[in-house]
């Protein structure tokens, strides 16, 4: 049978110590406050076979290591144990593009993309459609639409500059253009088909 007494004091001169020692390694007040009153009651529990080999607060807080362990893994095994398999094997085989936020953001882009361009007169959207998403040159989008090549560039321009002006009133900041590539260059490149 443990001394009580003598328990009660080397706990008590310990207790501080304790307390700021699991504070410090759970980060929050009420599991350092539980992890200290488990640690006490094994501390009281196991006090007979403390040999004095080492001091009492370093046994103490060996305990006290033990418990913030034993509750870090009886945690992570409560949480693993709400997924599913299925949601573990999708887990493991997503990429960095497969996350949450990231298809988030594809599909908001996506959303103020097609607002935008329902605002184009319907010509507008054709000429963007076939240059900027199908990747058709100048001369097959001309061809196309059955316009010329110099009516579809203008065409181009104009719903590339309204579809820029949407974007920018829509997401309250402007596009950037390549700096590497002035208005002058690419007016030229379309000219002769690059752009």
């Amino acid at each position: 049978m443990p001394n009580q007494q003598e328990f009660a004091d080397l706990l008590q001169t310990n207790l501080l110590a304790l307390n700021r020692f699991v504070l410090g390694m759970v980060g929050n007040h009420f599991d350092a406050a539980d992890i200290v009153q488990e640690t006490a009651a094994k501390a009281f529990i196991h006090f007979a076979d403390f040999r004095a080999e080492s001091k009492f607060k370093t046994w103490l807080m060996s305990i006290a290591l033990n418990e913030v362990r034993g509750r870090r893994r009886r945690e992570a095994r409560s949480r693993l144990s709400y997924f599913e398999l299925e949601h573990l094997e999708q887990l493991a085989t997503a990429g960095a593009g497969d996350s949450p936020y990231r298809r988030y953001q594809e599909q908001e882009a996506s959303r103020i993309l097609d607002d935008a361009m329902s605002s184009l007169h319907p010509s507008n959207q054709d000429v963007l459609r076939l240059r900027a998403f199908a990747e058709r040159d100048i001369v097959d989008t001309a061809r196309q639409l059955a316009i010329s090549v110099p009516a579809a560039k203008a065409r181009y321009f104009r719903a590339m500059r309204h579809l820029s002006r949407e974007l920018v009133r829509r997401t309250r900041r402007p596009l950037r253009t390549p700096p590497e590539r002035s208005r002058k260059a690419t007016l030229a490149a379309n000219d002769h088909g690059f752009a």
